[in-house]
């Protein structure tokens, strides 16, 4: 076992680390490509009208415009009639 620092650790509890062993698996530090992709496909999206307030007169406004286009379409087309 490898010790970095002596000074910290005592003498005893070296004694007591050195009587075990402890494999440690291979560990890889890079995803593969599918669970990359798999991540950003899954990854949470901020909501785009969260920083815009919607007020009820914007609501309104429009609900009613397109009723106000083809009101406006159909008069214009009786006038050219």
């Amino acid at each position: 076992m490898k010790r970095k620092n002596n000074q910290t650790i005592p003498e005893e509890l070296h004694e007591l680390l050195d009587k075990y062993t402890v494999d440690v698996p291979p560990i890889p530090l890079r995803k593969n490509k599918l669970d990359q992709v798999g991540d950003f496909l899954t990854e949470p999206v901020s909501n785009p009208l969260d920083s815009k307030s919607i007020s009820p007169s914007l609501l309104l406004k429009i609900q009613l415009a397109p009723i106000g286009v083809v009101l406006a379409l159909s008069t214009g087309a009786m006038l050219l009639m």
